[in-house]
């Protein structure tokens, strides 16, 4: 499912093949590139991300590159059916799921201007400024909906737990997970996927979703007046129950009080939306288990589980939405 490659090693004139290939189909002319800088970008946990300066416009593109098998494909539909909603994220450059320029699979995208939220430190004004941007694009892309959940270029299912739940019995099927936590937390987790589908019978509409919303997906700008949003990269989307997004704002400790203020302000929280959020939470752990087995995702983990089997909807169905989750 995930081929973690986020050390792989780009030369310059692997760079310039790709740059002229790419150029020279925009352009029509097959004129060589020379790429003057490649400057490895922090934040890439699965895929080896890298920023290429050249010597002519746009002067820089963003590149992602893992070994043959793992492609880029689908991320590339993604971004386009997403430019086509008017989300701000990068344009597709160039895919190559063959490995046929270079020995990689890779994925050529616009470079969005500025830095990820997760590189910066700002001011509380700021902070909140750029939170509030977030929330007006996401109540946007969450305006997109259609009858059925799943992938976007498929059918899909008019039943939500038919998508979630399979994904979230693939996930628990990882051997590292089991060799990762002790039996008692994975009895545990057990029992609280069975709950699953109960817990999730709420289902919200079918809505496009980004699908990997955390501080080093989110790109900020600085202009005059401060710091702004550019635009969010690697998405997952997928028609989803919307509770999945919001959800996964909440699974690394971040507050997003002003997201979640000038959000709600426009798309009220559903009653009982902390026990499913538990149940999108334990599949975000899980696979931070599996795939980096941190001490804190093991614990977490074993946290959201025992949460999921201590409540149940009906007691949470009056919460008070300020909690947002805490």
């Amino acid at each position: 499912m995930f081929n973690l490659q986020t050390d792989l090693q780009l030369t310059t004139s692997q760079a310039e093949e790709i740059l002229t290939a790419w150029l020279g189909q925009r352009t029509r002319r097959a004129e060589p590139v020379r790429c003057t800088a490649i400057e490895p970008l922090s934040g890439g946990m699965i895929n080896t991300v890298l920023r290429l300066r050249f010597d002519r416009a746009p002067y820089t593109a963003v590149i992602k590159l893992n070994r043959p098998g793992s492609g880029f494909d689908a991320e590339a539909r993604i971004l386009r059916h997403l430019h086509r909603t008017g989300f701000p994220c990068p344009e597709v450059y160039l895919v190559d799921d063959q490995a046929q320029l270079v020995p990689y699979t890779f994925l050529l995208l616009e470079t969005l201007p500025g830095t990820s939220l997760q590189e910066v430190e700002l001011s509380q004004e700021h902070r909140e400024r750029v939170e509030r941007e977030l929330a007006a694009a996401l109540v946007d892309l969450h305006g997109q909906t259609r009858p059925t959940f799943g992938a976007i270029d498929e059918a899909g299912s008019p039943a939500w737990v038919d998508i979630l739940m399979p994904d979230l019995h693939a996930i628990r099927a990882q051997p590292e997970i089991d060799a990762r936590l002790s039996a008692a937390v994975l009895a545990d987790i057990d029992r609280a996927i069975e709950l699953a589908p109960q817990v999730l019978q709420a289902q919200g509409t079918p809505t496009l979703i980004h699908g990997d919303i955390w501080a080093a997906n989110v790109i900020v700008h600085e202009a005059e007046d401060g710091w702004h949003l550019s635009g969010l990269v690697d998405p997952g989307s997928q028609y989803a129950d919307v509770e999945m997004e919001l959800a996964y704002l909440r699974s690394f400790n971040g507050r997003w009080d002003s997201f979640f203020d000038a959000y709600t302000a426009h798309r009220p929280l559903r009653p009982g939306y902390l026990q499913r959020w538990r149940i999108y939470w334990l599949r975000t752990y899980l696979i931070h288990v599996w795939l980096f087995g941190d001490q804190h995702y093991r614990d977490v983990t074993a946290e959201v589980a025992s949460q999921i089997l201590s409540a149940s909807p009906d007691e949470l169905s009056h919460t008070d939405s300020k909690q947002k989750g805490d």
